[in-house]
This record gives structure tokens, sequence and C-alpha cells, in this order.
């Protein structure tokens, strides 16, 4: 196989960055892992976000225009999503929609909690509020927050659920019916509307999908067990659990094969206006359904 490309990269051998690394800040310090700036994603960041227990991973806060979501890979602890304060543990996923539902996840027991964590990049469009330092922050600059303006916060219960309460379901490719993924669909549970996120099991041997590339979405896969073999373009590559795989929009097509029996997460876009195309059986997918490749011509 051949040597791993750029979008291939292994969570546990990234340098984590320190967090805060200006200040100290009493209670809250992470350590994170930027997997889709490393791996070259820009329409979406994806990283893992490790936090010691007793500490705070973020300083509470929410956004304006982008969605956000944490799955949470091992530890427990609690995350607040103003005015709640909810247990979690290894398995759970956390959305957060647009608006005011502050939110943070604090690391309790003996073991650091660890999140694999991401949401869009709207850097433009977005702002983000942080209710107790009193600032929003807005393209990079920080502006004085009055306190009195702030809506109603409304964090719900239903913000959170646990992957065994999700019905696995069997989906066979329409184009490929023996590409069967067992999957989860873990944002239609929590109601997010842009942000993709899905838990897959693969039988050995079986492939995930059909040979593919989006035109308009970001992709990404996060292998928790198995191994399996990833063909990128014309190329194939070994891929095992701890493993971030990041399919750019207008990348080189792609396809996953399991090896064993296979565990991921897979992420992206729900957007209105992307195609996929199949190269090999010269079709493609808009929202008018399945086509022929220059078929109107």
């Amino acid at each position: 196989m051949a040597s791993r490309p750029r979008c291939i990269v292994n969570a546990r051998e990234l340098a984590p960055l320190l967090r805060p690394r200006s200040e100290i800040v009493d209670g809250v310090g992470w350590r994170i892992r930027k997997l889709s700036d490393a791996a070259g994603l820009t329409r979406m960041a994806v990283a893992m976000r490790e936090i010691e227990p007793g500490m705070a991973g973020t300083h509470l806060h929410y956004h304006d225009v982008e969605e956000e979501w944490a799955y949470v890979l091992s530890g427990r602890g609690r995350v607040r999503i103003e005015p709640l304060s909810l247990a979690v543990r290894s398995g759970d996923f956390v959305a957060f929609p647009e608006g005011p539902r502050p939110h943070h996840f604090i690391a309790e027991g003996d073991e650091p909690l660890v999140l694999l964590e991401g949401g869009e990049r709207r850097p433009t469009e977005d702002c983000r509020t942080y209710p107790e330092l009193g600032i929003r922050v807005r393209n990079g600059t920080d502006e004085p927050l009055d306190a009195t303006t702030l809506p109603a916060f409304e964090g719900e219960a239903r913000q959170i659920v646990h992957l065994g309460r999700v019905e696995e379901r069997a989906r066979p490719h329409p184009l490929s019916p023996e590409a069967i993924r067992h999957q989860r669909s873990l944002d239609e549970a929590v109601g997010l509307k842009r942000q993709a996120f899905t838990w897959v099991r693969l039988e050995p041997e079986i492939e995930s999908t059909t040979f593919h590339h989006h035109e308009n979405t970001d992709e990404w896969i996060f292998l928790l067990s198995g191994s399996a073999e990833a063909r990128i373009g014309d190329e194939r590559h070994l891929v095992t659990a701890g493993d971030f795989i990041a399919h750019p929009a207008k990348g080189l097509p792609h396809v996953m094969r399991a090896l064993s029996d296979v565990t991921y997460l897979m992420g992206g876009e729900h957007i209105a206006n992307d195609v996929v195309i199949y190269p090999e059986l010269e079709m493609q997918l808009t929202s008018a359904g399945f086509e022929k490749i220059n078929s109107k011509s």
C-alpha cells in the first residue's frame, strides 16, 4: 500500500495543543488535537479534546449561527447547557444548535473526559457569546457584552442522546446493494439541521459506499475499532482505530472496505445544492435524484 497522504492522520500521533495558552484560568484548561486542520478540511472543524478531571473544556459560550456537536469517546463528566447541567458518559452525543444555549463540558472521575467534537466554519457570519466572561467575539475581535441584553437560555435535555438509544438500521447503497452500512443517525436523533453525524458498523469485506466524491460538502471518518482499506483516488491505505480520514469537497473519489468488523464515526454536511459524483458508474446524485452524467446535454 502507498504511503499515507495528508488526508489520513492518527489522532494520538498528533501533538496536542495546550489551552488556554496565554493565561492561567482557574478551572478551565484542555488539550486539543485539530484533526481537520491537519488533514486538510476547510468547511468543517473536527478535533479531539481531552479535559482533565475537575476542569472545564472551554469557557461557557454559544454561537449565533454555527452548529456544533460533541461525541464522548471516553471518561465521564457533565455538560452545562444553560440552564441545565447533565451527566455524560462514553457513547453520548451532544448537539449544540445555534442560539442561546450556553454550554461547556466538565470532566469528573479519575480519568480525562475525551471528546470528538466539531461543527461548521462560518466565521464571517458567526458571533460567539461568553456570558460569564462578559464578551462577544466577532471576526476575531472581542466586544463588551451587556448582560442585561442576553435572551433567556434555551438548553434542553433532548440535545443529548446515547448511542445505545438510537436504532441501528441496515442501509444498502442504492447504486451498490452489496455495500451495506449498519448505522445509527445521531444527528437526526438530536435535531441537527446542517451537520451530519452517524455511527457506522461494517462487516468484513463489505464496502462502505460506492466510489464517489462530493462537489460541495466536506466528509470525514474517524475509526473507533477494527481495520479497513481506504481507497482514495488511485491509492489504497490501511486504516485502523484512531485514524481520521478527511474528504474535502471536490476532492478525490473514495471508498472504504472493511478488513475486519469495523465501527466508525462519519460526518459531513446537509446542504441542498450538493452533487455526488460516481466516476466509475458515470452517475451523479443531485437534488433531482440519480442520473447519468451529461444525460441532459
